[in-house]
């Protein structure tokens, strides 16, 4: 069997291709939306946790609550950055994907994907990000261990 280049001839969605593209679509629209909600709430909780953190602190006589209430907000405001860019990545993929079944538009298709291949892009950085800090945990690890004989 030849190797067939899908960019020389068009690429054509076919009735299963079109069902399956469709219920994508509505499960990521679902997922986004969620996602938003969730993004909503990690703000709160940042905010919230920060302050519960530092009112924790100060009763117990902890002179060193700001630096750790700014870590904690920062962290969870981050992760609601990033937690909201996937989803709007991921509801852009889900629209476009159902502007361009109903209207057949290959440009729209192409942005579509585009999107998802967002979502894709940014996951893979996050994944290496965390295989980097884990991998620098187990070297700090071993060392500390090694130091301790």
């Amino acid at each position: 069997m030849e190797n067939q280049n899908l960019l020389s001839d068009e690429l054509r969605v076919d009735a299963i291709a079109f069902t399956h593209l469709k219920e994508t679509a509505r499960w990521a629209r679902f997922l986004a939306i969620v996602g938003f909600v969730i993004s909503a709430l990690i703000v709160i909780v940042a905010i919230f946790a920060g302050s519960i953190f530092s009112t924790t602190i100060n009763q117990f006589g902890g002179s060193s609550a700001t630096l750790g209430t700014s870590f904690i907000i920062v962290f969870y405001l981050i992760g609601a950055v990033i937690y909201f860019f996937l989803s709007l990545f991921l509801y852009r993929f889900a629209v476009k994907m159902k502007q361009a079944l109903e209207s057949t538009g290959q440009e729209i298709f192409g942005e579509s994907l585009m999107n998802l291949k967002m979502v894709y892009r940014l996951l893979g950085i996050l994944t290496i990000i965390y295989l980097s800090f884990l991998a620098l945990a187990i070297i700090v690890g071993i060392g500390a261990a090694a130091f301790m004989k």
